[in-house]
């Protein structure tokens, strides 16, 4: 019987200190923890309108690609130029009119002949690298493009280093359409 008693009791005596807790006045101006309510024009949460007399839209919009086409892009060659080695040991970069191409390795490419994969990650691993293409020929002024996979190949000597890579695709982040394909070769000294 005992065991029957005391679990009924401690529950009788919870639910009755639970009930008077919920009877409680909330709304006592004096008390902090109380819930005050206020009118929306002095709200300062998610509701309030900072514009009070301007409509404001909710929810989320749907995102639409600038990009409707594929395009493709060599590299190297007239009208191409290349930031210095000493700009930064990890990457490559070469520039035309206002198309910019980045490769950026995971760690500083070592002497002699090595190969990368590429990934569209920006955490590298030490044989990895990532291909950035910006403004590509052909694409919206603006859009960043990632490579997707692949590999590149590097010759690193004392005086220069030299990438060279082929029919890489690239992507945006937000969307898988469409694609800009790289090839050709960046080159520091």
């Amino acid at each position: 019987m005992k065991k029957f008693v005391f679990p009924s009791l401690f529950a009788v005596v919870a639910s009755t200190l639970f009930f008077a807790y919920s009877c409680t006045d909330k709304n006592n101006p004096n008390d902090p923890n109380s819930i005050q309510g206020t009118f929306k024009e002095e709200s300062t949460g998610t509701a309030a309108n900072p514009n009070i007399g301007v409509v404001t839209v909710t929810g989320t919009s749907t995102l639409t690609n600038p990009a409707t086409q594929n395009s493709a892009i060599q590299v190297a060659g007239s009208g191409w130029s290349y930031d210095g080695c000493a700009t930064s040991l990890n990457t490559l970069t070469g520039h035309n009119g206002s198309t910019n191409v980045s490769l950026v390795f995971g760690s500083t490419p070592i002497l002699g002949m090595s190969s990368y994969t590429l990934t569209s990650s920006s955490i590298l691993n030490a044989n990895q690298a990532r291909l950035i293409v910006t403004n590509a020929p052909g694409q919206p002024d603006g859009i960043v493009w990632y490579s997707k996979g692949g590999t590149v190949s590097v010759v690193s000597t004392t005086a220069n280093t030299t990438a060279t890579f082929n029919n890489i695709q690239c992507l945006q982040y937000s969307f898988l359409f469409p694609v800009v394909t790289v090839s050709g070769a960046l080159v520091c000294q």
